[in-house]
């Protein structure tokens, strides 16, 4: 006896839009959300692609957008800065607090169970095909379904324990960031700092809310609350930017760098998200392609259970995410480790030189928050690149 036709472990936007999938086609669907309430704690930079939003079908209420930016400023660790703006608003500011609230509500809305204080501990096999799922909450419970999505997030804890791979360590970069008010910025221009003293293989943030108010923030390999507070106090552009501004809350996360994860089902079972690495190497963003890859989940389980198939139908999954994504993440994945190999001297030369050569032309016009490997190839076809990836590659770091 089967408690729900499908459970879903996390509720966070992957889980909430494979659950929302298999939920249309009629089925009991379960979510279980280990924090007290979906939403919280949030540990996202809140940057989202207007084009990606509308590759998910998302039509934002107001309570979710808190600013809209249309340009980005990059610095090389010289100071030296190269501008992107495409003449039109490119990506809305989201407080990931209400915009997991609202999905959860959306969800609910159709009729889907989410469960909050409920920490899916383990699985225990239950006969050749099947698992139940432990939890401990208020009461400890074990449940049962034909099919389970795991949407835990980067730990991969669940993943990891029936087999399947996990998010290598080495991808996973410490970030921290800051909520602060009354600071002087363009409110439409997201501000990014590249260099080895700023944020070793990643970069730093200043994205505005609006009303004088910012998130400020880092991931790096190592240490990134400490880089962070030093920027803010002592870094040229950005302790100016900061002076005067008062900290309304922190919050620290981690931002994934790598591949994602080789296999992604087994048995009755799909990995979604970040729990299976599904993250934009460049930028850390996973809500708009893990979203899209989670609704994918979501429809294969339904289809699943629709014509009661064997679980290997479920292995239908990995071959149609690897068609969807797979390219652009791994383009992704080894533009960010090109930079990260360069000393800041290679980094400066890569941003004078996309200025000096007319390059930003190119990231104008074919340039995709999400979908970047079309620019990425543009780039390096172009004879100007060649050029430009010569004289870089005398700076890479010799340690790396």
């Amino acid at each position: 006896m089967m408690d729900h036709d499908a459970i879903v472990i996390g509720g966070g936007p992957a889980g909430l839009f494979a659950a929302t999938e298999i939920a249309k086609k009629g089925f009991d669907v379960r979510v279980l959300e280990e924090h007290e309430r979906v939403g919280a704690p949030d540990h996202c930079a809140g940057l989202l692609s207007a084009s990606g939003l509308k590759r998910l079908g998302l039509n934002l209420p107001d309570k979710v957008i808190q600013n809209t930016v249309s340009s980005a400023k990059i610095y090389a660790p010289s100071g030296h800065s190269i501008t992107i703006e495409r003449g039109r608003r490119e990506a809305h500011v989201i407080d990931r607090r209400q915009f997991d609230a609202w999905l959860a509500t959306e969800a609910m809305n159709i009729g889907i169970d989410i469960t909050t204080n409920a920490k899916a501990s383990e699985f225990v096999r239950a006969g050749p095909y099947n698992h139940k799922i432990k939890i401990r909450g208020k009461i400890d419970s074990e449940l049962m379904s034909h099919a389970y999505i795991i949407a835990e997030g980067s730990r991969c804890r669940l993943s990891g324990s029936i087999g399947l791979p996990t998010v290598e360590k080495s991808s996973k970069y410490p970030a921290f960031q800051y909520e602060v008010s009354g600071v002087d910025i363009d409110n439409e221009m997201v501000e990014m700092f590249y260099g080895r003293n700023v944020a070793p293989g990643f970069f730093a943030w200043i994205i505005p809310l609006g009303e004088k108010r910012a998130r400020v923030g880092l991931a790096s390999q190592n240490q990134s609350k400490l880089r962070l507070d030093a920027l803010m106090r002592h870094h040229n552009i950005i302790s100016k930017r900061l002076e005067g501004a008062k900290i309304d809350r922190s919050l620290g996360g981690i931002v994934l760098v790598g591949m994602p994860i080789t296999r992604m089902t087994c048995r009755n079972i799909i990995t979604v998200g970040d729990a299976a690495g599904m993250v934009k190497a460049t930028t850390g963003g996973g809500v708009i392609i893990g979203g899209l890859t989670a609704r994918l989940a979501g429809k294969i389980i339904a289809e699943y259970l629709i014509r009661e198939a064997k679980t290997t139908e479920i292995k239908k999954y990995e071959k149609q995410c690897k068609s969807m994504v797979f390219d652009e993440l791994r383009t992704m994945y080894f533009a960010q480790r090109a930079l990260s190999s360069l000393s800041d001297k290679g980094l400066d030369s890569i941003i004078k030189d996309t200025a000096n050569l007319g390059l930003l032309d190119v990231v104008k016009s074919e340039g995709d928050m999400d979908l970047q490997s079309r620019v990425i190839r543009k780039l390096l076809t172009d004879p100007r690149m060649v050029l430009t990836g010569l004289r870089a590659i005398r700076y890479i770091n010799p340690f790396l």
